[in-house]
């Protein structure tokens, strides 16, 4: 069933939820890529960390039909969607797609989202084919994301074709473990059985536990490989241009993914078998910088007291 062939009565109301922080011109193509989908949502809400660029002002004068959650800090990834996620359900709406503010969508995208929610009703998070808006020479888009699955640990994931080229990609939808934060439809019904984002999670694996206790309450996450967001990568804890801040939030973050799920002394070891996954690969290709930010990190979250920020 496509999304033409759904019957008006049976059309879902949903949302798009853009958490936002210094957004610049990013966000504003963000919006207005969720406005122009064949699909059009009920609702853009952008939720907002405490921007100083001018990017919220900017937002108001060019897109005034959008509904704006203002925080007076940056509360972090998760705790900004989960704002938005609670304005979508008292509005009525059965989905609410995040988008992050860097993402663009394909105008196909969300309808088809829609689409494979209607025809899977236990499909509580389904994300899609997701390639790189910075090209390689040549002009190819490579590969970010295309579903992703859990290796010996969760944190471990199998990502086919990532780096690849989108002509070999997999284009079929399918179950996945996980989808990602930044393009991910979520069933409103899910939620009310399942919290969304653990805002313990600052930025990084709020995704990653959030389908893993979906599928725990017997819910199943998807990936719509049809369809296509485009998103700049440019997560600067990567090897080049590495940042040191971002390297401690990814380990607090996936430090405590296992605390959540193992007494202490467990946890940390695997959570220190996770980071040596990370080193790896990174010592092979001679990033150094990152190799040396992924060790401080390690240092000083062992060191850091519960409950401080680890900045």
């Amino acid at each position: 069933m496509s999304p033409a062939t759904i019957r008006p009565v049976d059309q879902p109301r949903v949302s798009v939820v853009i958490p936002a922080y210094q957004g610049g011109q990013e966000l504003l193509a963000a919006v207005a890529s969720a406005w122009a989908s064949h699909r059009r949502p009920e609702e853009v809400i952008v939720v907002d960390n405490g921007s100083e660029d001018g990017s919220i002002e900017a937002l108001r004068d060019r897109f005034p039909d959008v509904r704006l959650l203002c925080n007076g800090s940056n509360l972090g990834f998760g705790a900004a969607c989960n704002r938005g996620i609670e304005l979508a359900r008292r509005l009525g709406h059965r989905f609410t797609l995040l988008l992050n503010q860097d993402a663009r969508l394909d105008p196909d995208t969300l309808g088809s989202l829609l689409e494979l929610a209607y025809r899977q009703p236990r499909a509580a998070a389904i994300g899609c084919l997701t390639l790189s808006s910075d090209s390689r020479s040549g002009g190819q888009c490579p590969v970010l994301y295309n579903g992703s699955w859990r290796r010996s640990l969760p944190t471990w994931q199998r990502l086919p074709g990532l780096g690849g080229s989108a002509a070999t990609a997999e284009r079929q939808p399918r179950k996945a473990d996980y989808v990602w934060g930044h393009a991910m439809l979520l069933r409103q019904e899910a939620l009310a059985e399942q919290a969304p984002f653990d805002p313990g999670f600052f930025m990084y694996y709020e995704d990653l536990d959030l389908c893993w206790r979906l599928q725990q309450a017997g819910w199943e996450i998807w990936c719509d490989s049809r369809v296509v967001v485009w998103h700049r990568q440019r997560d600067s804890a990567r090897a080049q241009g590495s940042c040191l801040r971002r390297w401690r939030m990814k380990a607090a973050s996936s430090r405590y993914f296992y605390r959540k799920r193992h007494r202490p002394m467990r946890a940390d070891a695997l959570w220190l078998l996770h980071n040596l996954r990370e080193v790896a690969p990174l010592l092979l290709a001679g990033h150094w910088l990152a190799v040396g930010h992924i060790g401080r990190a390690t240092l000083g979250e062992l060191k850091r007291p519960a409950g401080s920020e680890p900045i």
